[in-house]
């Protein structure tokens, strides 16, 4: 494990008259070793400063990774409202561009997710064509609360790399016998872990006895061993 961990703020062009803040971990000896990148997109609260994005950002770097988190356009704003879909779209993709501009620097394989409404785009973007070795959805927003029919998700049927759905168990947006049935029609090869005592956001539920670190811990040991499965022996 790395621990001697580069971080940089750098500034990403969403649009030509919008720009959005990132940073990026780079492991000490980079660009040696398995050269794996990740783009992590954030939730509706808290943008690329929540304590838990920052906290997974920094776990990865630990492990030899190059990590990029950023804001998308209305976090930058601090707004609450979040961004049209095509801009929220345009933005992880310019992120995912910005990592892979230095020809000497850029990983050899890259993974794209989110947290909750980043899961959301980083799904939509690669169905739309973005070329990614895997995807990570954590605690992916299936449905409204309480409105498990109404799912938006026909664009999943066009992804076609490998995706791990890390999902609490008692997330009110996902209901887990809807997204095994989801998982269960799409042709890309999909994997599912379920968080117990987990809600939205992947946070503990109260009273449950969990706390965020120990969440934060198995979505780490998930993700981790996700790559090293799907990314790390090809």
């Amino acid at each position: 494990m790395d621990t001697n961990v580069k971080f940089e703020t750098i500034r990403i062009p969403a649009m030509p008259d919008v720009v959005v803040s990132g940073v990026v971990a780079t492991p000490e000896w980079w660009p040696s070793g398995q050269r794996i990148g990740l783009v992590i997109a954030h939730d509706l609260a808290g943008g690329m400063e929540e304590p838990g994005l920052v906290a997974l950002q920094q776990a990865l770097a630990a492990k030899g990774h190059l990590v990029l988190r950023f804001n998308f356009p209305f976090a930058e704003e601090k707004r609450k409202r979040p961004d049209a879909p095509n801009l929220l779209d345009r933005t992880l993709k310019t992120a995912v561009a910005a990592v892979l501009s230095d020809p000497e620097n850029a990983p050899a394989r890259m993974l794209v997710g989110g947290i909750g409404l980043g899961a959301r785009v980083a799904t939509r973007v690669i169905a739309q064509g973005l070329k990614v070795d895997a995807a990570f959805s954590l605690g992916f927003p299936l449905h409204p609360s309480g409105k498990p029919g109404h799912q938006d998700v026909d664009y999943m049927f066009r992804i076609i790399c490998p995706v791990l759905f890390v999902q609490g168990a008692r997330d009110p947006h996902c209901r887990i016998d809807k997204l095994e049935e989801l998982l269960r029609r799409i042709g890309a090869p999909t994997r599912l872990h379920v968080l117990a005592d987990t809600g939205p956001g992947l946070e503990p539920i109260k009273r449950a006895g969990r706390s965020p670190e120990q969440i934060r811990a198995e979505v780490l040991a998930q993700l981790e061993l996700y790559i090293q499965e799907v990314i790390g022996r090809s």
